[in-house]
């Protein structure tokens, strides 16, 4: 039985196939390529398989695979995203900083470095609306014009209380250990009731 040989170009390693279909079949295909050696039964020595008589037109049909072509025009988009999902947080923690900050008046100095002055309650009560939070026990208590709310109805019975007196301006009286979730809630309901100015009165707990 004849027998074919091939191998890849100055290997050592050689692949028997009975006739010349199945290298032509081999190349075809792509196990071969047109510069892999061949050795035919009636050959004397190796030659590629392009140069090869029996396989010369078969492999010239054969069209190597064009060159991965590199995009030069392509951008990498992951460093910028990254960069704005920084911004992002920056801007994010910049605005509800912000936010606290107008909702909280922070007291300032006086010229003379003596602090801010101490506010009476007798000269502003005519314009003003007072509210209290005191803990009992671990339990916060609100109370808007002396009338006990629950925390889910402050927003509502303050601006009752403006509508009935017309005071725009509010006085907080707390307990330092009163929990900030409590401050921020009687904020919260203060600006959505436009209360112009916050005085606060914080006592320390007995």
């Amino acid at each position: 039985m004849s027998q074919w040989q091939v191998r890849k170009e100055g290997a050592v390693e050689v692949l028997a196939l009975p006739n010349a279909a199945e290298v032509l079949a081999g190349l075809r295909d792509g196990n071969f390529l047109p510069t892999d050696e061949v050795k035919g039964p009636t050959d004397g020595d190796w030659q590629p398989i392009e140069t090869h008589p029996t396989f010369a037109e078969a492999a010239a049909d054969v069209e190597p695979l064009p060159p991965e072509e590199v995009d030069d025009t392509h951008l990498d988009m992951n460093p910028l995203i990254d960069v704005c999902l920084v911004l992002l947080i920056f801007f994010i923690l910049t605005i509800t900083y912000a936010s606290v900050e107008r909702a909280i008046e922070v007291p300032e100095d006086t010229p003379e470095g003596k602090g801010t002055p101490r506010v009476e309650y007798k000269d502003i009560k005519d314009r003003v609306f007072k509210v209290v939070v005191r803990m009992d026990g671990e339990r916060p208590v609100i109370k808007i014009e002396d009338k006990e709310v629950a925390k889910e109805q402050i927003f509502k019975e303050m601006e009752s209380v403006i509508n009935s007196t017309g005071r725009k301006e509010m006085v907080l009286d707390r307990d330092k250990a009163v929990p900030w979730g409590v401050i921020t809630a009687i904020l919260d309901a203060a600006k959505g009731n436009q209360v112009h100015r916050i005085v606060y009165n914080q006592r320390k707990r007995d």
